[in-house]
């Protein structure tokens, strides 16, 4: 009898054992070596992927706590297999108010701010695609230069949903006065996005020029800061393209004149300084400019001094007239300047170019004396444009240049009136 119910213990607490202790057990390594394995993580990517428009993979998936994944190795790619983000480690806190993803740390080039961008701009403007917002978080975020990456310390996107539109808002951590504002509101002609950016301590010029797509390129080394107020309105019939307009100054430090040389297919060198005095954009286009651009010293090409006179009208100085005869001038040794600096005024009616302050009309200066004098007269935009246009030595052009830079000058510019164009 004793051994009878000595048995019938034995089992039930063996019985017990297995359904309280050893299924549970085994049931939560199971489900633990599922979440971690790729029954659950491709869904999970691929979802990621199609909500992006860009492939997302991941080397592991760890489950930290509920609601909270870290990711290591990531990647996000565009086609055909452009990489265009990477990082190490990922966290994603899915909260109540939206996506919480933090890095703690970020390199982007071109491809990746052209992609950050592309997917801001498709949170605001299509709200089925994206109806949530999020934060992000980035403890140390660098941009990717020729030479070794370029810190910029942390930062935080903020992506908030609000009664009337989206708005997504860009600062520098700690916070201070360096943010990004762009809102999408709705009006009687469509969605509309408002931009406002300032920047006080400097960021790279390429980064922004790839944020834009068309801002000139100032050299690797350049860093920008001012401030911009802007409004865009989609273009009808097309939801995908924008008419901006605003205004914005600004200060570009560290130019590489040969970057903007290069740009004319011309020659210079040396390290300079762009001010910004003013700029308005209208339809895309830049329709009233004010700037400086000023170097203390560098080189010059005798291609580039010649292109000027030829086609903005400019005038050589004393520096100039004992060495500007003979076919060979142009073969000689790039001038060396001491001093160059040269004051664009922009508008509807055309360029002019001049010296700035007290200087009279010198605008290099040569051992002390005038290279080039600025030209007197307004400069019309299709002339502006040859500066840009292939040199065809001899030849003086008489029609608007078919140069693909020169075009795109031209399409950032006023429109020119379609009038046959005279000639200089």
């Amino acid at each position: 009898m004793f051994v009878e119910r000595s048995a019938a213990r034995i089992r039930l607490v063996r019985t017990l054992y297995v359904l309280a202790c050893l299924l549970p057990t085994l049931g939560l390594v199971g489900w633990a070596v599922y979440r971690s394995s790729s029954l659950a993580t491709d869904p999970l990517l691929a979802g990621w992927s199609r909500s992006l428009g860009f492939n997302v993979t991941a080397a592991t998936i760890e489950h930290v706590r509920p609601a909270v994944l870290r990711l290591h190795d990531v990647a996000v790619e565009g086609m055909p297999l452009q990489s265009l983000v990477g990082v190490e480690v990922a966290e994603v806190e899915t909260r109540s108010e939206g996506t919480l993803l933090r890095l703690p740390s970020l390199t982007l080039d071109a491809a990746g701010v052209s992609a950050v961008a592309t997917l801001s701009l498709a949170w605001l403007t299509e709200p089925i695609r994206f109806p949530e917002g999020g934060v992000i978080e980035v403890e140390a975020l660098a941009w990717r230069a020729a030479a070794k990456p370029v810190p910029l310390g942390g930062w935080r996107i903020e992506y908030v949903v609000a009664e009337g539109g989206r708005a997504i808002r860009i600062r520098r951590e700690p916070a201070d006065e360096d943010e990004l504002r762009l809102r999408a509101v709705s009006s009687p002609g469509g969605p509309r996005l408002e931009a406002e950016l300032r920047v006080t301590g400097g960021l790279p010029a390429p980064l922004l020029a790839a944020v834009t797509g068309w801002l000139p390129s100032f050299g690797p080394a350049a860093e920008v800061r001012g401030s911009l107020q802007a409004s865009a309105t989609a273009v009808p019939g097309d939801a995908h393209r924008w008419r901006w307009q605003g205004v914005g100054e600004g200060l570009v430090t560290g130019v590489d004149l040969s970057e903007l040389a290069a740009a004319a297919g011309q020659r210079c060198r040396g390290e300079g300084l762009l001010r910004i005095e003013d700029v308005a954009v209208e339809a895309n286009r830049i329709t009233a400019a004010r700037w400086l651009l000023s170097a203390d010293e560098g080189e010059l090409g005798r291609g580039l001094v010649e292109r000027l006179v030829t086609v903005f009208g400019c005038r050589l100085g004393e520096a100039a007239a004992r060495d500007a005869s003979g076919d060979d001038w142009l073969a000689g040794p790039p001038l060396v300047f001491d001093q160059a600096a040269v004051a664009v005024s922009l508008d509807r009616a055309g360029v002019i170019l001049r010296s700035p302050g007290s200087s009279g009309s010198t605008l290099v200066r040569v051992g002390g004396q005038p290279l080039l004098e600025a030209a007197p007269d307004r400069i019309g935009f299709d002339r502006f444009a040859w500066l840009f246009a292939p040199a065809i030595p001899g030849v003086l052009p008489a029609t608007i240049p078919a140069s693909a830079r020169a075009i795109e000058v031209l399409s950032r510019l006023p429109e020119v009136p379609e009038t046959p164009a005279g000639r200089f």
